[in-house]
């Protein structure tokens, strides 16, 4: 995810926090300074980051169970509406999901269980409050937020846990996409009551709830993806007919040929062997950094996404996805086979989803 900042590593997973989590912190201390002073704004301050330590407990739980199941989870991100779990899949077995979705509200009920038997004859339990002017405040709100969150979590509002949940009792009974359908249904009816409260009520609410929505509907668009994909191979999609570069090809060189032709990425081979990738978007950030004048080798990218031909076409996609890359060389040993882009995957998506009767919208750039 952009403009987020590695912070280190937790059980081998990446941890990451957004630059808006920051300005979160930052709009937060000034509030409180407003209303009580520098160290209120300070109180107010550690109770987010105190918050989100719970957020992030949360999320690491979800990320070992799926680790359990053979889903390999890349990092986790803190935002201000949350933590991110970035994975390579979801679990699709029903009963994986519905175990992996309720470990989140679990912890959380855990971490108000285990707070309140450390402080809560001290503090008590309350709502959460950003002010808190007291230790006693300040832990009793935590324990009320971590209830709030379990309890707001288990809402069949998909992509929340509770929506997950929602789905995998669903697929218990019914196929993948059709569950996921009617669990992303449900979660956008839900999400547009939020949005119509909030909107009136509560602007955070209505923030939420346009999150929801737009999860869900994103969430939908991928299953179906990979269900469309689903049996089929990188070399029935690759593109076979395309230009090489040579690493010593300057970019004004590549520049005629995308004026040219069809092709926005390129392998870049020496001596039979393909040494990079020179994307549109490197292509392009080259220009503007380096000029015209600046060699391939310079731009291309040397870490690029490699796959077999018998790779299956859903794993290509999601590592594309996962990694936001733009394209993947195909290759037999060192040797480039083809290529696999964005506009390659939406025509073959199209032709797919015209012979399935599914609709599914073209792969997002």
């Amino acid at each position: 995810m952009r403009w987020s900042f590695t912070m280190g590593k937790i059980f081998g997973i990446t941890f990451k926090i957004h630059v808006t989590f920051f300005l979160l912190l930052v709009f937060v201390y000034l509030g409180g300074a407003t209303k009580g002073g520098p160290s209120q704004g300070m109180t107010s301050a550690l109770f987010v980051c105190a918050v989100f330590a719970c957020v992030l407990i949360h999320e690491i739980g979800h990320s070992l169970i799926a680790r359990k199941f053979g889903k390999e989870v890349r990092s986790i991100t803190l935002l201000p509406i949350g933590g991110v779990a970035t994975m390579e899949e979801m679990p699709e077995k029903p009963a994986q999901e519905i175990v992996m979705s309720i470990i989140g509200p679990t912890i959380n009920l855990a971490i108000a269980g285990l707070l309140y038997l450390l402080f809560g004859r001290w503090s008590g339990i309350s709502t959460p409050n950003l002010y808190a002017s007291t230790g006693q405040q300040f832990m009793a709100g935590l324990i009320g937020v971590n209830i709030v969150l379990a309890i707001f979590n288990l809402i069949p509002a998909f992509p929340m846990d509770g929506g997950r949940v929602f789905r995998g009792i669903l697929g218990l009974r019914m196929d993948y996409v059709r569950a996921t359908s009617v669990a992303v249904s449900v979660g956008q009816g839900l999400a547009m009551l939020f949005i119509l409260y909030g909107v009136f009520f509560n602007w955070w609410l209505a923030l939420i709830g346009f999150f929801i929505y737009m999860g869900a509907g994103a969430e939908k668009q991928q299953v179906i993806v990979q269900s469309v994909l689903r049996g089929v191979t990188a070399s029935d999609a690759m593109a076979t007919e395309i230009r090489a570069l040579n690493s010593s090809d300057t970019l004004s060189a590549v520049v005629e040929h995308v004026h040219h032709g069809c092709q926005d990425d390129f392998p870049v081979v020496d001596g039979g062997r393909i040494q990079g990738v020179l994307t549109r978007n490197r292509l392009l950030a080259a220009i503007h950094e380096k000029g015209l004048n600046a060699k391939v080798s310079d731009a291309m990218e040397r870490d690029f996404v490699a796959v077999a031909p018998d790779t299956p076409l859903e794993d290509v996609y999601r590592k594309l996805a996962s990694l936001g890359r733009s394209a993947a060389a195909v290759l037999s040993g060192d040797q480039i086979r083809g290529m696999i882009c964005h506009e390659s995957l939406a025509k073959h998506l199209a032709i797919r989803a015209a012979i399935s009767g599914m609709r599914p919208k073209a792969v997002a750039k």
